[in-house]
């Protein structure tokens, strides 16, 4: 379903005339995010939602799935609606690096008059009449930090949301992806005043005793290969269910294996439908995790990517257990 005519990419620019173009010219906008968002996907979005806000605009915002509860903090989160058959002038994707990725708004998307992808992947592949990417970004919010910037519309929530996104994206500022303009950006945003470590608890430590119940569980049945090089995690229904958590809940625990002094590659793999799996993969130096994502069709970056496998779980591991080998 990607559109293959006429589609325009702008990348690793700073030049966004004709992003802002758009936006003065359109009287409706609608936003989109990923399927199962995360942090930098919300606060980009989000961010945007209140700047197009301020200046005037009809704004709807759209997500394919309920936000979850470890999201709700990203203010506005309640604004954001599942995806209708509504027509809009124009549509804006954030964080998104694949058509399918929109997963249940794609068609809302496709209708809009015109559309704009603003993306940080590597493996972002072009599906809008304007394409905007920085492959260097560490996080969308990145971009939309100096998108709305430029058009001088940032204020306290803005900036809040905007940090929390790239905290999200960032690793709280660990990850190897983080440069010095990343720095200086979540300085310039702190200095309108929020309370920059409640991002960071909300972001990296909050969670909840169903969470931490369902961690323990998983932690405790990994599995290590090829030396203790590759570790694996893996989220069952019947783990979901006993401790009354969803694959929400899953999100940064896949990190608890890559930051094992002897794995190079840590895999997390959670059920989410008869022999459907939602997989999670971290990688160390000089290992790219979005090439194995690849391999099924998914994407991300170097260090972090994920992927959508189907089969057996056996299956599903071992093609992925000789993938992670094949690049140590």
């Amino acid at each position: 379903m990607e559109k293959a005519d006429n589609l325009s990419l702008l990348e690793n620019m700073s030049d966004f005339s004709e992003i802002i173009k758009r936006i003065n010219k359109a009287n409706d906008i609608a936003l989109f995010c990923h399927t199962n968002p995360d942090g930098d996907a919300i606060g980009s979005m989000l961010a945007m939602y209140f700047a197009l806000k301020k200046k005037g605009k009809r704004v709807t915002a759209y997500c394919d799935v309920k936000i979850s509860n470890r999201l709700t903090f990203f203010e506005g989160s309640e604004h954001i609606i599942l995806p209708n058959s509504e027509k809009h002038e124009l549509a804006i994707s954030v964080d998104t690096s694949t058509i399918e990725m929109l997963g249940g708004s794609l068609k809302t998307f496709l209708m809009a008059n015109s559309q704009i992808a603003i993306d940080h992947h590597a493996s972002f592949k072009r599906f809008a009449d304007l394409s905007y990417v920085e492959k260097d970004a560490c996080a969308c919010a990145q971009i939309i930090y100096k998108l709305l910037k430029e058009m001088k519309l940032l204020d306290k929530t803005i900036a809040k949301l905007l940090f929390g996104g790239i905290v999200t994206d960032s690793g709280c500022f660990a990850f190897s992806s983080v440069s010095c303009e990343t720095h200086e950006f979540a300085a310039d945003l702190m200095s309108y005043g929020f309370d920059a470590s409640d991002v960071i608890f909300n972001v990296y430590r909050k969670t909840t005793k169903e969470r931490f119940e369902l961690k323990s569980r998983v932690l405790a049945k990994a599995k290590f290969f090829n030396d203790d090089q590759i570790g694996f995690l893996t989220f069952s229904k019947e783990d979901f269910e006993k401790t009354h958590t969803s694959t929400a809940d899953t999100e940064g625990i896949v990190n608890e294996l890559i930051d094992i002094d002897k794995v190079k590659v840590a895999i997390a793999i959670s059920e989410v439908g008869d022999k459907n799996f939602k997989v999670s993969i971290r990688s160390k130096e000089p290992i790219d995790a979005s090439e194995i994502a690849g391999a099924f069709g998914g994407g991300g970056h170097k260090r972090a990517a994920g992927c959508r496998a189907n089969g057996y779980l056996e299956d599903v591991i071992d093609r992925l257990k000789k993938l992670a080998s094949d690049r140590i």
